[in-house]
C-alpha cells in the first residue's frame, strides 16, 4: 500500500532547501516550488521523511500531510507525529505469529 507525502511551504526556497539537505543532493526542483508530492511504496521511507520534516520544523517552515487511504489526507504535526508513526508501523509491519 503506497503512502503519499505532501509537503507545502509558502516561503520561497524552503522545500528545495529541505529536500536538498534531506537527500544530500540537488533535487532539481525550482526555488519557487510551494508543493511537493511523493508516493512511497515502502512505508519506512515515508516514515523517515516524515520524522525528518517534524524534527527540523524549527529550521524549515513546512506543512506536512500524508495519505494512506484514497483521498484522505491527514496533517502531521509535532503533537500527533508519534501516534501517526505508531499507526503506520502497526498497519504495515504487523508481527506475524510463528
Amino acid at each position: 500500500m503506497p503512502i503519499t507525502v505532501n509537503l507545502l511551504s509558502e516561503n520561497e526556497g524552503i522545500l528545495k532547501s529541505f529536500l536538498d539537505t534531506y537527500y544530500e543532493k540537488d533535487c532539481k526542483i525550482d526555488n519557487d516550488v510551494s508543493e511537493w508530492i511523493n508516493i512511497f511504496n515502502k512505508p519506512l521511507e515515508a516514515i523517515e521523511l516524515i520524522s525528518s520534516v517534524v524534527d527540523n520544523s524549527d529550521s524549515f517552515d513546512i506543512n506536512l500531510k500524508i495519505c494512506m487511504d484514497a483521498g484522505i489526507f491527514v496533517e502531521v504535526t509535532q503533537q500527533n507525529v508519534n501516534d501517526i508513526i505508531k499507526f503506520m508501523l502497526f498497519r504495515y509491519y504487523k508481527e506475524t505469529e510463528a
